[in-house]
């Protein structure tokens, strides 16, 4: 019985994993693919107040730069990226917690996404306003 309980905690344990790497996953292509170029579309219109270059994004507000960077994961043998956020103080934060990473990368989308649209109107104090309120 004991050998059975031991088999289940292990397979459960191994299931738990390959969940949590497919998230990672999902939240480095959804960084790539969705995140990454609404950030490149913004920063046309923005005089430098969104920037994306290689792997991070940047919003440079009045009290300083929030940063998203995508990093590969160095060391393993698959292909695995990790999400840290920077900070105009030059702290570095990894964002190893997957529920913390996920409200990063959506308050990053509602940001930019807000941007975009009031950049449609031309209200340059507004988008001032939303980048600032980061």
């Amino acid at each position: 019985m004991k050998k059975l309980l031991l088999l289940l905690f292990v397979l459960g344990t191994g299931i738990a994993t390959q969940a949590q790497q497919k998230n990672s996953k999902e939240l480095s292509d959804l960084f790539s693919d969705e995140l990454y170029p609404l950030a490149k579309d913004v920063s046309e219109f923005t005089n430098n107040k969104v920037i994306a270059h290689g792997n991070v994004i940047s919003i440079v507000k009045s009290t300083g730069t929030t940063s998203l960077a995508k990093k590969r994961i160095e060391g393993i043998s698959i292909e695995a990226y990790s999400l840290s956020l920077l900070t105009s103080k030059g702290k570095e934060i990894a964002l190893t917690d997957q529920l913390l990473a996920n409200k990063v990368v959506n308050k990053f989308f509602e940001v930019l996404k807000r941007v975009k649209e009031s950049a449609k109107t031309d209200n340059r104090a507004e988008v001032e306003d939303i980048l600032n309120g980061l």
